[in-house]
């Protein structure tokens, strides 16, 4: 599932999303003449065709945030958000006690303008409070044409490249997240090329600069700034991205992305996707069971990315050293556990070289030690180790269980290089 926002309000969290807003009931607009207009100027542009129709329905304030409430709890449970706050903050990405429901919901109702709900196949948007505020929307009800334009392309990318299956892999939010930039920073540049008529190559830099001014929305000071590196993300950096494509190839160069997308790491440093490709390491802990005893019970097994490791670090050393740390990262894999108010976790990380693992192994020894004086771990419940190019954190379990079994851990850790077939896009970058 996917859930793409309006560009004036930033597109919104993602790798906390597994499902999609969704509508039980809707007023439909009942205007076909100027939707079907806008869909037929949309695919001409864009040379893709709809393969089946988008109803487009209006919802009003109060009915908008019950459907995402609805959704939140329906897509991804209300067990699983409870669990994974723990889990983030147990590793410091998120303050302790930050309730990621209603910081969600909030965040959704007050500033989402509309969504493409990929489970019902349809657009649903939210009713403008001063319908005269834009009398040139043929749409009315407040209606801007240029966020029907962007969610019709979710839309379109989920009819032909199958976006909304792909964004309910639950193992690999790292890539999901990358994925969501892609699609994201696809259908903004499709709503500015409607507004301009046509794709010029000066959009995207006249785009980044206004999202540039609105990233630091001061309405999103009171945000968790994880999610809020997270929509700045989605936007800015997937529009970057996907903008070293814009020149005299049309829209063809984009569309080959989604056969192979790429990483957190790839669109933070796109050379490692086009020029240099350096697809990441996958990482698989096995036999885990033996490090957790039964009444421990498993509640995240995901790769995190380097976007991840670079807000974490961000949060307690500063954003220059945290970027120096987070540059050399080449894969991982974080499980965490839950025995009542307990939470514990295996982090296995892989680094681009001895120096980047060596430079993580000491940076995070520091952050734990912040850690540690600001709130209280059990005796013992710390263990870091580095091995050549792998690091082995655990915390939160008694020293002497973890010395039992972490020598199983390691030699029972297998590592893949993720699937990656580069493309020939050199020849549409070279040709602007």
């Amino acid at each position: 599932m996917f859930c793409p926002i309006t560009w004036q309000v930033l597109a919104l969290l993602l790798v906390f999303l597994i499902g999609c807003f969704g509508a039980e009931r809707a007023k439909e607009t009942g205007r076909a003449d100027p939707i079907q207009a806008l869909k037929h100027r949309l695919s001409t542009f864009r040379g893709l065709e709809f393969t089946s129709e988008v109803p487009i329905l209006i919802e009003d304030a109060e009915n908008f945030k019950k459907r995402i409430d609805g959704s939140l709890v329906e897509d991804l449970r209300e067990r699983r958000l409870a669990d994974q706050s723990l889990a983030y903050a147990k590793l410091g990405l998120l303050p302790s006690g930050v309730d990621l429901r209603s910081t969600l919901l909030n965040l959704y109702s007050s500033r989402a303008s509309g969504f493409y709900d990929s489970r019902r196949k349809r657009i649903v948007l939210l009713k403008g409070e001063n319908p005269d505020r834009r009398p040139d929307s043929p749409f009315g009800e407040g209606i801007d044409a240029r966020v029907v334009v962007h969610e019709l392309t979710h839309a379109l990318q989920d009819q032909h490249f199958g976006l909304s299956e792909k964004l309910r892999l639950s193992s690999n939010s790292d890539r999901i997240l990358a994925l969501r930039s892609v699609a994201e920073g696809d259908a903004i540049l499709s709503e500015y090329a409607y507004a301009f008529r046509g794709l010029h190559e000066w959009v995207p830099a006249h785009v980044l600069q206004i999202f540039d001014s609105k990233v630091e929305a001061p309405e999103l000071s009171a945000v968790p700034p994880l999610i809020r590196d997270k929509l700045r993300f989605q936007n800015s950096a997937g529009l970057s991205f996907i903008s070293r494509l814009v020149g005299n190839n049309g829209w063809l160069p984009i569309n080959l992305i989604y056969k192979y997308p790429p990483s957190s790491e790839q669109v933070l440093h796109p050379e490692k996707y086009f020029e240099s490709p350096d697809p990441p390491t996958r990482i698989n802990l096995k036999n885990l069971p033996g490090l957790f005893s039964p009444e421990w019970r498993e509640i995240e097994n995901d790769t995190l990315g380097e976007l991840m490791v670079h807000c974490l670090f961000k949060g307690f050393l500063g954003p220059e050293e945290a970027a120096r740390v987070a540059n050399g990262w080449d894969g991982d894999r974080f499980v965490a556990y839950r025995r009542g108010n307990e939470i514990a976790f295996v982090w296995a990380t892989i680094w681009d070289s001895e120096k980047d693992a060596q430079d993580f192994f000491e940076r995070y020894q520091r952050i734990q030690s912040i850690k540690a004086n600001s709130r209280s771990l059990p005796k013992g419940g710390f263990y870091i180790d580095r091995r050549k190019r792998i690091v082995l954190v655990v915390e939160g379990l008694e020293a002497e269980g973890i010395k039992r079994n972490i020598e199983t851990i390691w030699a029972e850790m297998v590592l893949e290089e993720e699937n990656f077939q580069p493309l020939p896009f050199g020849l549409w970058i070279s040709s602007r």
